[in-house]
């Protein structure tokens, strides 16, 4: 048996490094194009880019690692079956299941260190990236305010954009604060534009509202087809530390603790807006106010604040959840691609490629969860781990029958239908 466990890691690395380098150079030319425009077109340092580079690795191994594990798998239990191998080990009295011992301690020596990687060095490595990319965003506005966080980039005024594009600059369920003139400003979509000549950055917004107190007694609403707002920003390239963090930029210490923070201010605020309520419609009924106008102003306020704070909390369950359903997809892979390896009877290419579409499925599922619990209120939890339902239900099915050679309650039914 000690023969064999050395016979398959052997059979195991080698496609298993050879994949993640190739799927991480894959993955990385995108970036790369990116990268390569900032150091030609915008004349950004090369070793500024070579950082940039480097800090944006982690999040493609993070994906890389899963994928090559099943195509590794596959491949090598392929290339087995193809060989009879498998065959002539189970007519020695080996099963299959005590054929996954060592690849499930291997596999899941992996997964525990993609937990570690995935919680502490890829936030960190995205915050890095973050950093950077801030200090040279002055050309590209839609890169400076990140998608469902508020930012105080700017003196006087909280921006919230509920998503942007960055390649348009065009800008999706906005809302900006202007704290100077106790103002809201919502519009469903608009665009970013960078005035670098005048060192602007300028919000285009269309079909919205300006909601306004004023002296903190009159409430106005005004709605406008077309809303120009210009605020100036800094345009030197200047390295500074930033000390906010975004939900991918979290360790999991970090992570818990927001998640904690944003539910004691739900509670908080959910107490002030019951407590605000009551009080309106008892000054009401003893007749202290005749309007409950500015009262209405001030739930809605707090009531989108509280939307805010409950997508804030969507998102670091989100990547919470994902760091731990990622890490675990690596046994999944090892349930699913075993057993496919073995009855698909094809190792080399055709292995390859069956790993790769494998890995397309779920990464679609996952990219489908996410999307679904980020702007649809769907569960961060069946979200991130739906995926990993959906294909070890099958892998399951797959594996009983490379072990039995067909599912045992079938076997068991045909027998008793015999006698």
């Amino acid at each position: 048996m000690r023969l064999l466990d050395r016979y398959f890691i052997k059979e195991f690395v080698p496609p298993f490094f050879f994949s993640i380098f190739a799927l991480t150079f894959i993955l990385l030319m995108d970036q790369l194009f990116r990268l390569v425009d900032l150091f030609v077109r915008k004349g950004l340092p090369l070793d500024i880019v070579i950082q940039v580079l480097i800090y944006h690795l982690p999040l493609i191994v993070s994906y890389t690692t899963p994928m090559a594990i099943l195509i590794a798998i596959v491949m090598s239990f392929g290339r087995f079956s193809h060989d009879n191998e498998i065959l002539a080990l189970k007519a020695g009295g080996i099963s299959f299941f005590r054929m996954l011992k060592t690849p499930a301690i291997l596999i899941s020596i992996i997964m525990a260190f993609l937990i570690f990687f995935n919680h502490y060095i890829l936030p960190e490595a995205n915050h890095r990236a973050r950093n950077i990319m801030y200090d040279v965003a002055r050309k590209r506005p839609a890169v400076r305010i990140q998608d469902g966080v508020f930012s105080n980039e700017f003196p006087g005024y909280t921006i919230y954009i509920g998503k942007k594009i960055e390649k348009t600059g065009a800008i999706y369920n906005v809302t900006i604060y202007d704290l100077r003139n106790n103002m809201i400003i919502i519009a469903p979509t608009g665009n970013l534009y960078s005035l670098a000549e005048e060192d602007i950055m300028q919000f285009v917004l269309y079909n919205g509202e300006l909601h306004q107190l004023v002296d903190n007694e009159k409430y106005q609403r005004t709605k406008f087809e077309k809303q120009i707002i210009n605020l100036p920003m800094n345009t030197e390239f200047v390295r500074k530390d930033r000390k906010a963090r975004s939900d991918d930029e979290l360790n999991l210490a970090g992570l818990l603790n927001n998640i904690k923070s944003v539910n004691d201010e739900i509670e908080r605020i959910k107490k002030e807006i019951h407590a605000t309520g009551m009080e309106a419609i008892n000054k009401y009924i003893t007749g202290e106010i005749e309007k409950t106008r500015v009262i209405r102003f001030q739930i809605e306020q707090k009531i989108s604040i509280l939307n805010s704070k409950l997508r804030n909390r969507a998102r670091y369950l989100i990547e919470l959840n994902k760091k731990f359903s990622l890490a675990f997809a690596c046994l999944v892979f090892l349930i699913m691609g075993a057993p496919l390896g073995y009855l698909f009877r094809r190792g080399g290419i055709a292995g390859l490629l069956l790993g790769i579409l494998l890995f397309s499925a779920y990464y679609i599922l996952f990219l489908t969860g996410e999307e679904f619990a980020d702007r649809r209120n769907f569960s961060p939890y069946w979200a991130m781990w739906l995926p990993n339902i959906i294909l070890i239900i099958p892998g399951i099915v797959l594996l009983l029958i490379a072990e039995y050679e067909r599912l045992p309650f079938l076997k068991k039914a045909k027998y008793e239908k015999n006698l």
